[in-house]
């Protein structure tokens, strides 16, 4: 099968990339390169399975040509990370509206099993957890910039679900609660390898806010593996999943995690999220996902602890001098 990943060259999407490719597919990877460094793809160029496109999700000649060469489309490509999202918010809408229009839209017309890459950010500050599927969504003012993420996820899963219901468009929607791994950048608020990134420096871990906020992180090995069962799964099309570990920590003690596991002489200082992302910003106490559906839908769950992936992060880091 040729396959096609729009945002290949990013942290999922290289991960994604190099599994599809050691499965014996070919992999067609459209990426701007905004976001992301050629640097994830470096491994792969080996391969004769693989090529890349450097293009826009907004050039609709082109995702409509490279739609006509795939049988399958895992849409990754968007404008994420809270720090972008808050200081291009307008730049950001236009990539995660128009952009998922277009790869939605031509995929539908040529009837391309497609997975669509969403966001535990739909569900905004709901403090109801486990945060299931139909769980209900809840958010602040349209003038709080980090909620355009969340609207404009929602309004691509509902884009999607239309394509579904109207036009029998073969596509499964993923929402991501915290993917973390080898690869991923904390230049856009991520937090995990901000952490481990300075800690490894001896540097200061910022924790944003009291630190008593808190989340789930999960292995991007583990996320693969989901992405790609739901892709081969009948079952989940028209559905929505939850993808995400349900081991829950707070920001402080994973600070103190990291500093532990990398036998860091770093120190813990605090921020005020105003002095991060300004005075309009609002931040969820809790993100929790239930992941019974899909485990009772393609047998997922996740397998890697979180000592585990830290330690592969700072190896990594560690390798590549990051």
């Amino acid at each position: 099968m040729k396959i096609l990943i729009s945002g290949g060259g990013g942290f999922i999407g290289s991960h994604l990339a190099d599994y599809l490719l050691s499965t014996g597919h070919e992999v067609l990877i459209l990426d701007d390169f905004s976001g992301a460094s050629q640097v994830n793809l470096d491994h792969a160029k080996e391969s004769n399975k693989l090529s890349i496109i450097k293009g826009s999700i907004l050039d609709q000649d082109l995702v409509n040509n490279l739609m006509a060469e795939v049988s399958s489309c895992y849409h990754l490509a968007a404008s994420l990370g809270v720090e972008k999202i808050n200081s291009e918010p307008i730049k950001s809408l236009e990539a995660n509206l128009k952009g998922s229009e277009i790869v939605l839209n031509s995929a539908a017309s040529n009837g391309i099993r497609t997975l669509l890459a969403s966001s535990s950010e739909v569900y905004g500050k709901n403090p109801v957890m486990p945060l299931s599927e139909d769980s209900d969504r809840i958010l602040g003012s349209p003038q709080v910039a980090r909620w355009s993420y969340s609207e404009a996820k929602a309004l691509d899963e509902l884009y999607a679900f239309e394509l579904y219901k109207n036009k029998s468009f073969p596509v499964s929607i993923a929402r991501f609660f915290n993917t973390v791994g080898p690869r991923q950048s904390g230049s856009y608020g991520m937090v995990l390898p901000r952490f481990v990134k300075a800690a490894l420096n001896n540097q200061p871990l910022f924790v944003y806010g009291d630190g008593t906020q808190s989340r789930t992180f999960c292995s991007v090995t583990d996320v693969v593996k989901a992405l790609v069962l739901l892709m081969e799964s009948q079952k989940s099309i028209g559905e929505t999943f939850n993808i995400g570990s349900t081991d829950e920590i707070t920001i402080n003690n994973l600070a103190k995690k990291v500093i532990k596991l990398t036998n860091s002489k770093s120190e813990i200082v605090y921020k005020k999220h105003s002095e991060v992302f300004g005075d309009n910003f609002e931040e969820p106490t809790r993100r929790v996902p239930d992941i019974s559906k899909i485990k009772r839908v393609v047998g997922w769950q996740p397998q890697t602890n979180l000592d585990n992936i830290i330690i592969e992060i700072a190896e990594y880091m560690r390798a590549n001098e990051t």
